[in-house]
């Protein structure tokens, strides 16, 4: 009762959402173009502030539906929080980032919102230019086909002792436009994170229709990952997670039986 809540600055507190999906054979992130400052006409996650009675579950959905549209059959998890002092230039913001994976069905349905000037859908990709043992470069590229637009990064990771510190370098001179912000450390996390819990837990099954072919499901756990798996060891390993439907379709003109993920592994997450 004696507490004095004025004692300390109060900082703010936003959530942001790396949506992810894939189609067309590839990975692609929802972005939207900032309609207000700061880093206004930039592309962004969505995202927003947090009401001080709102938990952070329901404002990172109830923001996703306002920027982009999206509300139903989306899969979510806190990523990370970022915290960084000088990470806004309006005030000290306090973000929770979370993973997010749709299935390709809802490309069509995501639209810009009130809050946003447009929501696009971008290619992403993630290729090593250089490694050994204490470092890796990569190159981060973000490509959208219809506004003929790009963003790429070079991520840096190095590692310090017992841990690994990643920075990242905008090519300004190979892009068109940029990521407001520090969204490119959400972007690069989302990425490792979705690329590595691939395999080894079930979130891979949120970025598929309810009912797929094996032949389906490998080619998404490559386009995710990265690598190219064979075909007979990788349906020995899901084997388990799997369970056939008794449905079938016609696949390069053969009937392929469909599946669907076993419950128990759905959205498994360890």
């Amino acid at each position: 009762a004696e507490y004095d809540a004025d004692r300390y600055r109060h900082p703010s507190c936003t959530v942001d959402m790396a949506v992810m999906t894939v189609a067309e054979k590839k990975l692609k992130l929802l972005l939207v173009s900032r309609r207000d400052h700061p880093f206004i006409g930039c592309w962004a996650t969505p995202g927003g502030f947090v009401g001080f009675d709102e938990d952070l579950d329901a404002a990172a959905l109830r923001e996703l539906k306002e920027e982009t549209g999206l509300s139903e059959g989306i899969y979510f998890k806190q990523m990370y929080t970022f915290g960084k002092a000088n990470r806004d230039p309006r005030t000290r913001i306090i973000t929770t980032a979370y993973l997010t994976l749709a299935s390709a069905d809802l490309i069509a349905q995501a639209k810009a919102g009130d809050d946003a000037a447009d929501a696009k859908w971008f290619d992403i990709t993630k290729e090593i230019e250089y490694e050994d043992d204490t470092k890796r470069v990569a190159i981060l590229t973000l490509f959208n086909s219809e506004l003929n637009e790009t963003m790429k990064y070079r991520i840096i990771t190095k590692v310090m002792g017992n841990w690994a510190k990643t920075t990242s370098e905008f090519i300004e001179d190979e892009s068109t436009n940029m990521l407001a912000g520090d969204h490119i450390k959400i972007v690069n996390m989302a990425v490792e994170e979705v690329r590595h819990r691939a395999a080894s837990t079930g979130i891979i099954f949120n970025l598929l229709p309810s009912e797929f072919s094996l032949n389906e499901l490998r080619k998404t756990y490559e386009i995710v990952t990265g690598t190219k798996t064979d075909r007979n060891n990788f349906r020995r390993n899901i084997k388990g997670l799997v369970k056939p439907t008794g449905n079938s379709t016609i696949y390069w003109g053969k009937e392929t039986a469909l599946y669907t993920a076993n419950p128990l592994y759905e959205h498994l997450d360890f």
